[in-house]
């Protein structure tokens, strides 16, 4: 069994619970590097949102533009 069967046998198995405690722990645990570094919160805001855009952009191509 190669890398890529073995995720995907481990991410069937996961409903959308599993998926939404995920998010919310990579968030916890921005939030917590972000307290252990407070250098992280005084970056102008505007790098954020270009992070932001370019991060969303595939997901929101692949979800909303392509045709299957």
């Amino acid at each position: 069994m190669d890398i890529k069967n073995f995720f995907d046998a481990k991410v069937s198995k996961m409903d959308w619970l599993d998926v939404g405690m995920i998010k919310w722990s990579c968030i916890a645990f921005g939030v917590a590097i972000a307290m252990l570094f407070p250098q992280i919160t005084e970056i102008d805001i505007r790098w954020f949102v270009g992070a932001f855009i370019i991060l969303a952009i595939r997901p929101f191509y692949r979800v909303y533009i392509k045709r299957v």
